[in-house]
């Protein structure tokens, strides 16, 4: 075991290695890597983390103003959260989305991986409005598409995650529409498929794109009139919005399908993107179906008693504590939260006018059209450097590069900017269900913005010895 200047323990580097090549997901392994086996100067732009507000004034402000842990801070609390906890994540929703949230339909658990799996549990049950799900029923998703959405809802659920294609070309290039999601509605009904389930990352990951108004309702209605599908709505990245971008951010709970048919429309959240804080694992899950409110709190009733799912996967003593003095916490007079997410698209505009200079510099091309929002990515278009090659400077040391069934042009590129010299990681598109190989996640607010730039400029540099 040896010890890092940060304090951290590390295995040796062979049980390291070991540790890494057990990891199916790229994104997690490739975490790893950095943290315990990668060199100093390796830069990890592949995994979606934000490292922004920490800088600018959450150590400042929130962290180093923590001292101790109460004795209640050790003890057992609520799975789903505490009143006040659910009532001020609600606050800071309703002023995110301009509209009322109720506390009564905020539910806490460990991560939006834990709160996706627990809509879908209580879909199971009874009482959820219509006919319930079943495992092998299917969950449609426009591709490319977070990876974490097959382990949320396959691995226990049971379900079938069913990508929906966008197109790579023409000019409704990584567009989605409302033609696309019914065609592959019917496409499945037809081949004696049940799609049950609809999710919908707003804004995009890993396109960074806010869902235009018009498209969401024309979306939602159809669902809701048509078929007895769920739709789930992945907001975590919500307020990651760029200031002047042209597509406003529109929350789930101001459609005016949401009028109708909530009990078949459910949001999921966490602090981990916007707030940077992922290590934290802490997701939110907002519905009004009774369902799914008897599965995250639990149910007494005989003929159904159950115990809370978020148990398994709980809103912790720790979480709590720390989440709570986040939310409580001030500066200059007003809420921390209040501060923080006016601040946030300042930084965030910064790091992505700066990386998206250094991209162009470097000739770099990327999926973007001016006036889209972009969360925290680029969505790069390297398909000119496939089946390029050239030996790189020095080893490729990565023990394994994830998982199996990568395009293996897709695959070397990507082995070779993750080599030194370049040593930048960028997250594989076949990962993310990318139906074509050679485009790339580069998260811009996963290493300050300096950091960033000039590991844009080594890729570039590798890049070019391609052509």
């Amino acid at each position: 075991m040896t010890m890092t200047e940060n304090g951290l323990r590390l295995a040796s580097p062979e049980a390291a290695a070991d540790v890494f090549a057990g990891l199916s997901d790229l994104e997690q392994a490739l975490a790893f890597y950095h943290q315990h086996l990668a060199s100093d100067t390796a830069v990890n732009l592949s995994v979606a983390e934000n490292v922004l507000l920490y800088h600018d004034s959450m150590n400042a402000d929130v962290f180093k103003k923590i001292q101790l842990i109460p004795e209640r801070n050790i003890q057992y609390m609520a799975a789903a959260g505490i009143p006040q906890l659910r009532r001020q994540v609600a606050e800071l929703l309703s002023r995110a989305y301009k509209r009322t949230v109720l506390e009564d339909d905020v539910f806490g658990c460990a991560g939006v991986s834990s709160a996706l799996e627990c809509i879908a549990f209580g879909l199971m049950r009874k009482g959820a409005g219509t006919p319930a799900l079943k495992p092998g029923d299917e969950v449609l998703i426009p591709a490319p598409y977070w990876q974490g959405f097959n382990w949320s809802f396959e691995e226990r659920p049971k379900l079938k995650c069913v990508p929906v294609n966008l197109p790579t070309t023409g000019a409704g290039r990584y567009r989605l529409t409302l033609d696309l999601v019914i065609k592959a509605y019917e496409a499945r009904q037809k081949a004696g498929h049940r799609p049950r389930l609809l999710v919908l990352t707003n804004p995009h990951n890993p396109l960074g794109v806010n869902y235009d108004r018009d498209l969401l309702e024309g979306i939602y209605a159809w669902a809701m009139a048509y078929t007895d599908m769920h739709v789930i709505s992945d907001e975590i990245y919500c307020h990651s919005q760029l200031k002047g971008s042209k597509t406003p951010f529109t929350g789930a709970v101001t459609l005016g399908a949401y009028q109708g048919f909530a009990n078949r429309i459910h949001v999921v959240w966490g602090f981990a993107k916007d707030f940077g804080l992922s290590g934290f694992r802490t997701g939110f899950v907002v519905s009004k179906n009774p369902a799914v409110h008897r599965a995250m709190l639990g149910n007494t009733d005989p003929a159904e008693r159950t115990h809370p799912l978020p148990w398994f996967t709980p809103f912790d003593s720790l979480k709590t504590f720390v989440i709570g003095e986040l939310l409580s916490a001030t500066k200059d007079g007003r809420l921390y939260t209040t501060y923080a997410m006016e601040k946030y698209p300042e930084l965030l505009g910064k790091s992505f006018t700066e990386v998206k200079a250094a991209l162009d510099k470097a000739g770099i091309r990327y999926v973007h059209r001016d006036g889209d929002n972009a969360a925290q990515f680029f969505w790069l278009d390297l398909t000119e450097y496939l089946g390029k090659r050239v030996e790189p400077d020095g080893d490729i040391e990565l023990p394994v590069v994830g998982p199996k069934g990568l395009d293996p042009d897709e695959e070397w590129l990507f082995r070779y900017l993750a080599a030194a010299p370049t040593e930048v990681s960028l997250l594989p598109g076949g990962t993310m269900h990318n139906p074509v190989p050679g485009f790339y996640r580069l998260c811009f607010t996963a290493r300050r913005r300096e950091e960033v730039v000039a590991a844009v400029s080594r890729v570039g540099k590798a890049l070019a010895k391609l052509r």
